[in-house]
């Protein structure tokens, strides 16, 4: 069978949902071609990644579109805007796929122009997905879902909609272990990772503690934080890069902002949290959902104040430089995440995917 796959980033062999599909679905011997649906991106040519999937992009001659800004625009300007990238797609042809399988964000615009069976991958629900126009947004993905023939879903069952209950399937993509780490220079260094952080708190850490360096992962907002000489701000790295940085950290922070913690009030364990977990770091961790208690087998510290994540910190700073922490992970842990590796999550694939194709 022959599958597109759209994201709204490139595929690469990861523990992202929408690419544990992309892989399972080569290797079952199915053809996938993965678009990758306007990002801002220079202009790039396909590519074949390897027998199985090929790669290749959506991409506007417009200037960029800022997420941000979209509250400035009213929703026909949207739509003309989705409307005319699709447009100027000459090479694709969607009759000649089985399935069409759309990732959660801007991938669901496609919705309005395909007549493909549809399945929707669900990794964030638009109400997390997108900061303006959101209403608009529910309204698209809702008659997406609709449409869909199944929904694989990283929500838990108790969050589907009542009307399309029978449509959801729980699949969270867990994450896939690092291996055995690289001896790292012993640098005071600390990670921070998290979507939306809370950059008053980095702010008061890197203060308090200026003999750490501050890595920060996945942030380009340099204009969010005062100029410290102990923080970097690093953007989207490499995952060797990234694997070299968390061995040498003493700790990782993930610090969700007020905003990020009410969306992600519906979402499981993150691959951050699980990853930090298999290196054996300490992980301060602002609460969310379901997570609310400290758990100190797990190295697990959460917090939901300023003071308390300080306090939790200082713990966390002391037990490292006496001794008392080390990267070892405990047999109980070590249980938890065999559980969450993303090899395992795959086997459920089998079972949701065999009953529709």
């Amino acid at each position: 069978m022959k599958f597109l796959i759209v994201s709204d980033r490139e595929y690469k062999k990861t523990s992202r949902g929408i690419d544990i599909i992309t892989t399972w679905l080569a290797e079952k011997g199915h053809f996938v071609d993965h678009l990758v649906f306007f990002r801002r991106i220079k202009k790039k040519p396909d590519s074949q990644i390897n027998a199985n999937i090929r790669q290749f992009y959506y991409f506007s001659t417009l200037k960029p579109y800022i997420c941000k800004l979209q509250f400035l625009f009213p929703v026909f300007f949207l739509k003309a805007f989705f409307s005319n990238i699709i447009k100027k797609q000459k090479s694709l042809n969607y009759d000649e796929y089985d399935y069409v399988i759309l990732e959660s964000g801007y991938p669901v615009f496609l919705s309005l122009k395909i007549k493909n069976k549809i399945i929707y991958r669900q990794s964030d629900p638009a109400s997390i997905s997108f900061n303006s126009n959101r209403n608009y947004y529910k309204k698209l993905e809702k008659e997406l879902i609709e449409r869909a023939e199944f929904v694989t879903s990283a929500l838990e069952e108790k969050y589907y909609p009542k009307e399309f209950k029978n449509k959801f399937y729980f699949w969270h993509s867990g994450y896939i272990p690092l291996g055995k780490l690289s001896c790292a220079e012993n640098e005071k260094s600390i990670i921070i990772m998290g979507g939306d952080i809370d950059w008053g708190l980095i702010n008061k850490l890197a203060g308090f503690y200026s003999k750490y360096h501050f890595n920060v992962i996945g942030i380009k907002k340099l204009f969010e934080i005062r100029k410290r000489k102990n923080v970097t701000v690093n953007g989207y790295i490499n995952y060797e890069k990234y694997k070299r940085m968390l061995s040498a950290a003493h700790a990782v922070i993930i610090p969700f902002s007020d905003r990020y913690v009410n969306l992600l009030k519906h979402v499981y364990f993150t691959a951050k949290i699980l990853v930090s977990m298999d290196a054996g770091k300490p992980i301060l961790l602002r609460a969310y959902g379901d997570i609310v208690n400290s758990d100190p087998d797990k190295k697990l510290y959460v917090y939901n104040t300023h003071k308390e994540a300080l306090s939790h910190f200082k713990d966390i700073i002391n037990k490292v430089e006496n001794g008392e922490m080390n990267n070892i992970v405990s047999k109980e842990t070590q249980g938890f995440l065999l559980t969450q590796i993303s090899e395992n999550r795959i086997k459920e694939l089998d079972k949701i995917f065999c009953k529709f194709i």
